[in-house]
């Protein structure tokens, strides 16, 4: 995957883990889910702030960055944001049943 293609996912997952939290935000959660979904949040937002510092450093061509440890960082939040995605989609199913 190429840099722009690896932001986009990110981007792209990005928002869609926020929307799953506007969801979970509008039902009832135990307390158990409802820190869990606070805790996967934060770490959505802190790492957005990163998605913003990575994007504005590729729109400066990356310069002074090593490609490869550049690419190794996307790869890394596109792990992390499939995974909190997949945590919240586990809290969502289970505050809808």
């Amino acid at each position: 995957m190429v840099l722009m293609d690896k932001l986009e996912r990110i981007v792209h997952l990005l928002i869609d883990a926020l929307s799953k939290a506007r969801a979970l935000a509008t039902l009832e959660l135990d307390p158990e889910s409802r820190k869990r979904a606070s805790e996967l949040m934060k770490r959505v937002t802190e790492n957005r702030k990163t998605v913003q510092a990575l994007i504005r450093v590729s729109e400066g061509n990356g310069k002074g960055l090593d490609k490869a440890e550049l690419d190794s960082v996307l790869d890394d939040l596109i792990k992390t944001f499939e995974d909190t995605n997949k945590k919240l989609d586990q809290l969502l199913a289970k505050a809808k049943a």
